[in-house]
């Protein structure tokens, strides 16, 4: 399998039409993902003068394109084609999930950043984005096979991250929903990746595009209905913390020594 540029472009209007569903919920993860990628590369460089700043986080935009291009280049092939290495990228989904939930999350690089020079902030910045970009691509390829189809939403998120960069930053700031929403969807998508290899393995019925996209739906509809209705909450944040919680850190025990490795990586980039 092919994921390069002669590939880039759907073969008719048909094709377009058919993907719909995979190319709408791409592009909602898309969005979503990289606002938070956003917002930890404007955390590394927020020691930086205005000036400074503004160019390391325009350059970590960029970087996060160009990593993502990489990773969908020499990385996307293996993913899409060999079910072991789907299988770890749907295992380390669900680690980034309960990773988030469980409060052990090691993304941004460790240690004082207030001395950093202008050329290790963006160094770090642009390792962190080469990091950040393999959840991006796993989620990417358990949704679509299709090269143009990934390509498109790459693109989509790049330009829209572009334009609406700063608004969207500043709505999921505000918004704590839409930040849980992103880890929920994470999870969500590692789990869909273990039922799609568990399900082709087993030559059971296999999951539709348009079922994916209104349970992705359904998903960010549901958080942010839970994260607006404080009577919701109350009712539901102690069966949360009875049975749910205990499960995401049991599950998130063996991950973490899974990824060990990956994160001592992300940890040397602080340092």
């Amino acid at each position: 399998m092919s994921f390069g540029f002669q590939e880039f472009l759907p073969q008719d209007l048909w094709e377009i039409q058919s993907q719909w569903p995979v190319l709408a919920s791409l592009a909602i993860i898309e969005i979503l993902l990289s606002a938070d990628n956003l917002i930890e590369v404007s955390s590394i460089a927020a020691h930086l003068p205005l000036h400074q700043r503004l160019t390391a986080i325009r350059l970590g935009v960029l970087g996060a394109f160009v990593a993502r291009g990489v990773m969908l280049v020499f990385a996307a092939p293996y993913i899409a084609q060999y079910p072991v290495i789907r299988f770890i990228g749907a295992l380390y989904l669900i680690y980034l999930s309960t990773a988030h939930f469980t409060g052990n999350r090691e993304r941004e690089p460790r240690g004082p950043k207030e001395h950093w020079s202008f050329t290790k902030t963006l160094l770090s910045v642009l390792c962190l984005d080469l990091a950040l970009s393999i959840d991006n691509i796993v989620a990417a390829v358990s949704l679509s096979k299709t090269p143009w189809v990934v390509w498109s939403s790459i693109l989509f998120g790049f330009i829209f991250i572009g334009l609406f960069g700063r608004f969207t930053v500043h709505l999921i700031k505000r918004s704590r929903a839409l930040l849980e929403t992103v880890y929920v969807l994470v999870g969500c998508l590692g789990v869909l990746l273990l039922v799609e290899i568990i399900t082709h393995t087993a030559n059971l019925t296999h999951i539709q595009d348009e079922e994916r996209f209104w349970g992705l739906i359904s998903v960010v509809v549901i958080t942010l209905i839970y994260d607006a209705q404080r009577g919701i909450q109350r009712a539901v944040e102690p069966i949360l913390k009875m049975f749910v919680m205990p499960v995401l850190r049991l599950v998130h025990f063996p991950l973490s020594l899974l990824f060990l490795p990956v994160r001592k990586l992300v940890g040397l980039i602080g340092k």
